[in-house]
């Protein structure tokens, strides 16, 4: 029946026998005291005294430490160790420091002040970037079944890998009462090169043959792209029902963005017939803009999804995508940004903190996800204070 042995039978009948003769309880349980491998044991509070440039691998940590790897792989298994990728930041002045909360104060709805502190919707704030795209990255991942043979990738010069800067501009998607996306916030993307006739032929193209080359990006350059692209695309695609209201096109301190009080941009501006005006966020503040915490990443890596084998399928690809980002993920990217202003106003305006989460999407399929988040009125009351200092 329990498919064992005749005789280990008979040896457990034979100790439950005697154990009811002598009138203590039954006991069938293995007698070996030393039974397999004994158990490593460790103070994990070792690892605190290693320093960091020396706890980058498991093998490593686990030399340093004077254990095996496979000891230290079974730690992290079972949730003794944690992995963290380290990024670097911006090294943040005080001046830096009180500027950005400054920032996140004049973020927050003066209708709300100051008995309970609420961010404003951000319906009329633009972020403008631009970025560098690959063709390819030098290192890829993929998920393949055993038999198959690993791919082989080659290139010239894994430095002169071919890429494209790019100036995109977002704003904030709108919705109408019954939830339909009235505005998606995509106002455009666009590459920065030029075409030009090639001087040589070669095996894929033949001498005079248009070619697609990078432009130099300057002052000057981005002015024309902003009069030109940036305000003619919120002409055409801003929505009539918020026409009235003022659009601010937020940038970054870059040396190559224009002005805030450019003169040709406010000519430009009075022929659209609308109010908008430039605002450069804090200095050293990648985190307070849409595009840079996390708009670029997730279009570059749906862009890698794409083959581009060359500079002009890379910008083929970046406009489908483009054209195709889901805007209520946009939407959510806002609510993170209004998150980080939480946080930056707890760090006293610096950026040690992590990328909060709300559980957005949990939020939007209950309908419950909010339009803006609301700040701690005693955090609002501090940050004052601190300024006021």
């Amino acid at each position: 029946m329990f498919q064992v042995s005749i005789h280990q039978v008979r040896r457990l009948w034979r100790r439950v026998k005697l154990c009811r003769a002598q009138g203590i309880p039954v006991d069938v349980r293995s007698q070996r005291k030393n039974c397999g491998h004994k158990r490593i044991q460790i103070d994990l509070s070792d690892v605190l005294n290693i320093p960091l440039h020396r706890r980058r691998t498991i093998r490593s940590l686990a030399n340093a430490i004077g254990v095996k790897k496979s000891t230290l792989h079974k730690w992290f298994k079972e949730g003794l160790l944690r992995r963290h990728s380290s990024t670097l930041k911006p090294l943040l002045t005080e001046d830096n420091k009180k500027d950005r909360l400054r920032w996140c104060v004049s973020m927050l709805d003066r209708r709300t002040l100051p008995h309970e502190p609420k961010f404003m919707d951000m319906y009329n704030i633009i972020h403008m970037d631009e970025k560098w795209f690959n063709t390819t990255s030098k290192y890829m991942k993929y998920y393949m079944l055993p038999e198959e043979e690993d791919p082989h990738r080659i290139v010239h010069n894994k430095n002169r890998i071919g890429k494209v800067m790019f100036l995109s501009a977002v704003g904030r998607p709108i919705y109408d009462d019954a939830g339909n996306c009235i505005f998606d916030g995509k106002l455009g993307v666009w590459p920065f090169v030029r075409k030009e006739q090639a001087r040589r032929k070669s095996r894929n193209r033949g001498r005079g043959a248009e070619v697609t080359k990078p432009i130099k990006v300057d002052r000057s350059t981005m002015r024309s792209y902003l009069i030109s692209k940036v305000l003619d695309a919120i002409v055409r695609r801003w929505p009539r029902e918020h026409a009235g209201t003022t659009i601010y096109i937020q940038q970054d301190n870059a040396p190559s963005h224009v002005p805030i009080n450019d003169e040709e941009f406010a000519t430009a501006v009075k022929q659209t017939g609308l109010d908008i005006r430039l605002i450069n966020q804090p200095a050293n503040s990648l985190d307070l803009n849409v595009l840079d915490l996390g708009f670029f990443n997730s279009l570059q890596s749906l862009t890698y999804d794409r083959i581009s084998r060359n500079l002009d399928d890379l910008i083929v690809n970046v406009e489908h995508e483009f054209e195709n980002y889901d805007p209520d993920t946009l939407n959510r990217v806002f609510l993170t940004l209004q998150g980080c202003l939480i946080e930056v106003m707890k760090d006293g305006g610096g950026n040690r903190y992590k990328i909060p989460h709300i559980d957005k999407d949990r939020l939007e399929s209950l309908g419950m996800l909010p339009r803006s988040l609301g700040c701690d009125r005693k955090l609002y009351e501090d940050v004052i204070a601190s300024l006021g200092n």
